[in-house]
């Protein structure tokens, strides 16, 4: 998995690391997360590639979406507190290719990935414990 380095700016390219190992920028040598404590925004040209290796929540979104926006606090919860599980966002509007490969015709969907194979999905603005079963249901 590529990672971006919060502090230097550095790609890094991060291996599948064992329990309680934690990653570390081959520049600056600051501590990487799986999450930077935000979520990813993915796009058309980097969407196989980000979620090819690990685990993912990732939520189709939109600017004018307004239950999608009631979710972006949520999200950034989860983000800072998990570094089991990576959330990334995709704009449907920027990205129609990924969102029309993904069906996500009803926003805000959050669709869950383990090395890139989809195992669920969640349809609607929901509350952050329904996330959290979802997580536990097709991630755990």
């Amino acid at each position: 998995m590529i990672m971006t380095c919060p502090s230097c700016g550095q790609a890094n390219n991060v291996p599948a690391l064992a329990e309680g190992q934690k990653a570390v920028c081959a520049r600056c040598k600051a501590p990487l997360t799986s999450t930077n404590g935000h979520p990813v925004v993915l796009s058309d040209a980097d969407f196989a590639q980000q979620i090819g290796r690990g685990r993912w929540i990732v939520d189709f979104w939109a600017a004018w979406c307004g239950p999608c926006r009631m979710m972006a606090p949520v999200l950034d919860e989860i983000a800072a507190a998990r570094d089991d599980v990576r959330i990334g966002k995709v704009n449907v509007d920027e990205n129609r290719r990924t969102a029309a490969e993904y069906r996500a015709m009803s926003i805000p969907l959050f669709v869950f990935f383990r090395d890139g194979a989809e195992v669920g999905r969640v349809v609607g603005a929901v509350g952050k414990g329904r996330l959290e079963a979802a997580i536990s249901q097709f991630l755990g």
